[in-house]
């Protein structure tokens, strides 16, 4: 009996953060300098890019750009070595220790951290959740208080709510929008109430100096579609209305069990743990200290991180905790516009003007640098003593690329077939392998009837089991359309990671909830499998389908028109993320995410309603070779002509590519199908790495006949599929694939 030794670290124990506020970003920021081995840490957050409180007001005056006040929740977990699942949690069951996903099963944990923030209570005002914008949670905010920051019309957009939110909201929006009408309506008699009376009485100074309008002592009763009305029966016309009252905690924290203080916000020790579940920790704005309790602020989840981070290392290392207390006195710098800011700390308030702004900036670009600029984790460095100078095998990248563009390159399986082929072929003529590599999938016959068979398998492209499952069925499936065949069945072939038994488990029962949900969408069932434990999560399927029938796609000839169903860019946008280059936003990162997640069905069908088309999914080989080898079912003299304006990628890539990002696949790519480029696209700096960019889930690349292409188009826009002409076939007898503008 042989014994191998297993150098790999296991995973002992979860932890699982849900949110990303500011407490939140301090544990990440933590285990990123300080990384514990065997430790297992999950990111559920609904947001990609977190925006930070503090720069809001920048933000809404046009000091910042929106990029400039949010974290990238995606990036700042790679470097903590968590993985990232960008969802909501709708409930959280802490004596089974789990936490749940909508539509996904439960997700063991053994310690959890809790920093969802609040929301605007929308229920107190009549019409609130139908014609008002809340402040929180500000990633929504930003998005729906867009298109009204680039109008300088005189509108009237009012603001409910004068505590030192709403107020700085006004500065900054009069700012913005000098000709607007700017109302602020405040239910008490002051404003800021949470200051003392001499703040209260400057900052309503400057407002009115400002042209604000401050309506004290009047409550807000209703909200309509174009106006408000007060408790006193008074109707005022607005345009705008802006919710900035006390938020209110998630509604489904009423059903987990968690203890919960008067108002429905999570009760908590100093320690930041719940009461009666010592794993745990709740910060932000959804907990509540049951013992000096503070006002919802920004300044107090910013303290309390440090707490949270080492008060949860310590619970996982079974030491004592330590107590946070909230500073009594702390400075508070509120924008007043114009670059300027009003300080508070204590029974005191004065204007600083400019050197007021001046400080707050630094204060909160210090802030945001913390979770920005953190060191990379070194790649273990490749010993090149060992090869030639000139080598650039994929092996010798400083980072392999995840997903299909981890796989061999065509040339590499090319000949290794054929090496096989040869060898089979001397004793069972019959049975040598017949199938060409440049074939999506097989038929064959079995009886009397012809089934299609396929098989595909990608790495841990995301970090989000379901999605990884999702996205492996359908790049597996994807064979079969391409092929115009009709799914029926698929045996899974998984690789875990070294864990404890019951994260096996649960990353088992993630990515098969992911894909059976994928499959059966697709008309199809799991029949089977096989797991194994390896050093790195794969996942992969084998397919069977059926042929259509009354398929008999023509034969491609000179003219025929090729039409991608996909945006391309996924290979390098991953690549780029991969080595933490922060162009691949998680923006960027989740709309190459999504393409993966959709299915090529509906293309498919489309086409087939029109009898049919050669055509191709255009995968890990990239759009050069997976074209050359869709032309060569037909005549290998046959070339492809790409107008290269025409390709779609997805937003970001062509950044990235200009910023030298490419593959691990790429060079292997090149050598299978170079692509001649038009002196006037080198002339441009332009380089064909798009041509060979590994897709994971890509579209169908289809060569269509120019008399059925308007049909085609038409039907696709009225299915909702994209098909977008991107080039042309070309009956030259050279087999080339060439770019031209």
């Amino acid at each position: 009996m042989t014994m191998t030794v297993n150098t790999e670290q296991p995973h002992l124990r979860h932890l699982v953060l849900v949110g990303g506020g500011h407490a939140q970003i301090a544990v990440l920021r933590n285990l990123a300098m300080k990384p514990m081995p065997g430790l297992r840490v999950t990111l559920i957050s609904r947001d990609i890019m977190t925006p930070y409180s503090g720069m809001l007001p920048g933000f809404l005056e046009g000091v910042y750009d929106a990029d400039e006040i949010v974290i990238d929740l995606s990036h700042l977990a790679r470097l903590a070595g968590a993985r990232f699942i960008a969802a909501s949690v709708d409930h959280i069951d802490p004596d089974a220790r789990t936490v749940t996903v909508m539509g996904r099963p439960p997700m063991r944990y053994d310690t959890l951290s809790i920093n969802i923030g609040s929301n605007t209570d929308l229920t107190s005002i009549e019409g609130a959740a139908e014609h008002a914008i809340p402040v929180k949670p500000i990633s929504t905010l930003m998005g729906r208080l867009n298109p009204v920051l680039g109008d300088t019309s005189g509108r009237h957009i009012s603001i409910i709510g004068g505590g030192a939110a709403g107020v700085e909201v006004a500065f900054s929006l009069k700012q913005r929008l000098p000709n607007c009408r700017i109302s602020l309506f405040q239910r008490g008699n002051r404003l800021t109430p949470e200051y003392p009376v001499g703040v209260s009485r400057d900052l309503k100074s400057l407002l009115e100096r400002k042209g604000v309008d401050i309506h004290l002592g009047q409550a807000v009763s209703r909200i309509g579609a174009k106006s408000l009305c007060l408790e006193n029966g008074t109707e005022i016309e607005v345009d705008l209305a802006l919710m900035i009252t006390a938020g209110a905690p998630p509604g489904w924290l009423n059903k987990t069990g968690l203890d919960l203080d008067d108002q429905g916000f999570i009760a908590v020790h100093p320690t930041l743990q719940t009461i009666g579940h010592d794993n745990v920790f709740v910060s932000g704005d959804v907990a509540s200290l049951t013992r000096d309790p503070r006002p919802k602020a920004g300044v107090f989840a910013v303290r309390a991180g440090q707490y949270l981070a080492e008060n949860i290392r310590r619970q996982l290392l079974k030491r004592p905790l330590i107590n946070w207390t909230p500073q009594s006195r702390y400075l508070a710098l509120i924008g007043l516009g114009d670059k300027t800011a009003y300080a508070v700390r204590g029974g005191f308030g004065l204007n600083l003007g400019h050197t007021g702004w001046r400080l707050k900036e630094y204060i909160d670009r210090k802030f945001m640098t913390r979770f920005s600029d953190l060191p990379e984790m070194a790649a273990p460095a490749v010993n090149r003593s060992l090869v030639n100078a000139d080598d650039d095998d994929p092996a010798l990248a400083p980072m392999r690329c995840l997903g299909c563009g981890s796989k061999s390159g065509f040339q590499t399986l090319a000949e290794a077939i054929d090496a096989a082929r040869v060898m089979v072929a001397g004793d069972y003529p019959d049975l040598a392998a017949s199938t060409p590599i440049t074939e999506d999938s097989s038929t064959m016959a079995i009886g009397n009837e012809m089934v299609v068979q396929s098989v595909d398998a990608i790495s841990a492209i995301v970090d989000d089991g379901f999605s990884l499952g999702r996205i492996a069925a359908l790049h597996a499936i994807s064979d079969l359309h391409a092929s115009h065949s009709k799914p029926a069945s698929a045996l899974a072939v998984i690789t875990l990671p070294p864990a404890m038994a019951r994260l096996q488990q649960d990353d088992l029962a993630q990515i098969m909830a992911g894909a059976m949900t994928a499959l059966a969408s697709e008309g199809a069932v799991l029949n089977g499998g096989h797991t194994a434990e390896g050093p790195a999560m794969q996942v992969g399927f084998a397919v069977t389908g059926t042929p259509l029938k009354g398929i008999n796609p023509p034969a491609i000839g000179d003219g025929d028109i090729l039409v991608l169903t996909k945006s391309l860019g996924i290979g390098v946008i991953m690549a780029a993320h991969g080595a933490g280059d922060r162009l691949a936003c998680g923006d960027t990162r989740q709309a190459a995410l999504s393409i993966m997640a959709q299915s090529n069905g509906d293309a498919a069908a489309v086409f087939a309603r029109h009898g049919g088309f050669m055509m191709t999914d255009v995968t890990g080989f990239g759009l050069a070779r997976h074209t050359l080898s869709l032309l060569e079912r037909s005549d290998e003299g046959l070339s492809a002509e790409f107008n290269h304006s025409a390709l779609p990628l997805i937003p970001g890539a062509e950044t990235l590519i200009r910023a030298g990002h490419a593959s691990s696949l790429d060079v292997m790519n090149r050598q299978a199908a170079p692509v001649v480029m038009d002196p006037l696209l080198t002339g441009q700096g332009l380089t064909p790495t798009i041509y060979h960019d590994p897709q994971t889930g890509g579209g169908l690349m289809a060569a269509i006949p120019p008399r059925l292409l308007d049909a085609v188009l038409a039907d696709c826009g009225n299915k909702g599929v994209m098909a977008v002409p991107v080039g042309k076939v070309i009956a030259d007898g050279l087999g080339q694939i060439r770019a031209v503008p």
